[in-house]
């Protein structure tokens, strides 16, 4: 606590000293009385000697009215704290080795209105029976920091839940913000990793100053901006992420300050513009099939007659002249042609759905075994491994066992046609899209398909082998029986190091289950 009167030193001025002393240099009272900042001399039992009219003001005081007020009660219950403070302060003054202490106080006043103020207590070194107590008005200053404050959370929480990443740099391409959609566009965990970035770290070499360059030009939009451009940015690994790139310079007083940019991520978009490509080119050749399945329906039963007709009297002729007949050998030639033409016949039938067949819930990963259990005794595939990855949990489909088996045959047969009956055919069975579908995908070691052949494979009669090895219908009947399971089928990939075919069918719901359809 604070000592009294008579405790202190001995050279201590009386109270009327003090304000005889403060009047006799009119100079500086003149300046006490203009200054709009409140000063107060407050006697060691805290009543206050001396305000001026900017303290009378700041505290709703009317002037003069002050003189002689306890402070204690003039800052009310509310500054409580900072009067014991003010008391701490006196107590540890030999310790603390300072002459003052400062604080943030808010006074009630009269109209009112809270007034925020800056309160320096300040005890002179030469140990007088006094202190003086300074105050600021710091209202609107607090107001203004409130409000900054305001601003920038709300300017932050912005840019953060903005989807596009936001980054900007100074004008040295050091990074000074990112948000959380640059974070995760780039790959990276925290904003910790990415402290001590560059700019030119996001492009390949050469690109950022490309980027700047542009920017200062009047050509992309306007000096200071470049507008929608696509180009390309690092990942965390390394592979490069296709974004559209807005951006800008920002100015203080014409002098360039930083830089700034946006990034919209295009893979997304890319994916979609690809998948509807891939839909057209399928509704492109789904006319262009059930055209020709027309077409080949038409073929087929004008041709199977005749092909009847032919082999039953070759077969006659056959007979009548006997095995050792000079014209025996060309006589089972037609006859074997013709059976090869019945055949090709059979599969313009399968092709333009001239037959019908149920369908029930099935399990795909059936499908598969059955389909290798008939293949893996054949010669061709003695030298190829197979790797099975075949997921327990699939759903099952609705569809037709047996077409679905022809199916299986035709890409399996022509994988290990492809191997040339040596290498690796790896099948795998997965769901996709929150298991609403069902994905078979058929890998193979071969040479691959030649880029030119890729979008006709599907088309009948198309066939990259030898003239005599492949009537060109398997995999246009494969589509076909695809189509009809309301499926897709397309080459996933394909280089010099294989190929990859892709399977998908709906898995069937709930209310389908146990039951069968007819097509």
């Amino acid at each position: 606590m604070l000592k009294t009167d008579d405790e202190r030193s001995p050279l201590r001025k009386s109270l009327p000293d003090v304000t005889n002393e403060l009047g006799s240099h009119l100079y500086l009272y003149q300046i006490l009385e203009e200054t709009p900042n409140g000063v107060m001399v407050v006697s060691l039992n805290h009543q206050v000697l001396y305000a001026n009219p900017a303290a009378n003001e700041l505290l709703g005081v009317r002037y003069r009215d002050l003189i002689d007020t306890d402070l204690e009660k003039l800052l009310g219950e509310e500054n409580q704290w900072f009067f014991y403070q003010i008391n701490q302060f006196f107590d540890n003054l030999a310790e603390i080795q300072r002459s003052s202490t400062r604080q943030v106080i808010q006074i009630q006043t009269g109209d009112d209105e809270v007034k925020i103020l800056d309160a320096v207590l300040s005890y002179p070194p030469s140990s007088p029976d006094y202190y003086l107590l300074y105050l600021i008005d710091i209202t609107e200053r607090k107001r203004l920091e409130t409000q900054l404050r305001r601003r920038n959370t709300f300017f932050n929480n912005l840019i953060n839940s903005s989807i596009d990443g936001i980054i900007a740099a100074d004008m040295k391409g050091n990074i000074i913000l990112f948000n959380n959609a640059a974070l995760s566009l780039l790959g990276y965990s925290d904003k910790k990793s990415m402290e001590n970035f560059h700019v030119t770290s996001l492009y390949s070499e050469g690109l950022a100053y490309e980027i700047i360059k542009r920017m200062r030009s009047d050509q992309f939009g306007g000096k200071g901006k470049l507008l929608h451009h696509e180009i390309s940015v690092k990942h965390a690994d390394g592979h490069d992420i296709p974004v559209q790139f807005s951006g800008g310079i920002i100015y203080d007083r014409d002098k360039e300050f930083a830089t700034f940019g946006i990034f919209t991520d295009l893979r997304a978009i890319m994916q979609i513009e690809e998948d509807l490509e891939q839909t057209h080119n399928m509704l492109m050749q789904s006319e262009k099939m059930a055209g020709l399945g027309r077409l080949a329906a038409g073929v087929a039963h004008e041709i199977n007659n005749p092909m009847s007709g032919i082999m039953l009297y070759a077969n006659l002729v056959q007979e009548e002249l006997g095995e050792d007949h000079p014209v025996s050998e060309d006589l089972q030639t037609i006859i074997h042609e013709a059976e090869r033409c019945k055949v090709i016949v059979a599969d313009l039938l399968e092709f333009s759905h001239q037959t019908s067949y149920e369908r029930e819930p099935l399990d795909l990963n059936e499908v598969i075994r059955k389909t290798l259990g008939i293949l893996s005794n054949q010669p061709i595939y003695h030298n190829i491994k197979i790797e099975l990855n075949l997921s327990a949990d699939l759903p099952p489909i609705l569809g037709n066992s047996i077409r679905l088996n022809q199916v299986m045959m035709n890409l399996l047969v022509n994988a290990a046609q492809a191997m040339s009956g040596n290498g690796t055919l790896t099948i795998t069975s997965r769901t996709r899209a929150s298991n609403d579908i069902n994905e078979i995908l058929i890998k193979d070691t071969g040479p691959g398909i030649p880029e030119d052949a890729i979008e006709k494979i599907f088309e009948p009669f198309f066939t990259t082998k030898i003239t005599g090895e492949g009537t060109g219908l398997g995999l246009s009947v494969s589509y076909a029986i695809v189509k009809e399971h309301q499926g897709t089928i397309k080459v996933l990939s394909t280089s010099a190091e294989g190929t990859v075919f892709s399977l998908r069918f709906p898995a069937v719901v709930d209310t389908l289950k146990g039951e069968s359809h007819g097509e």
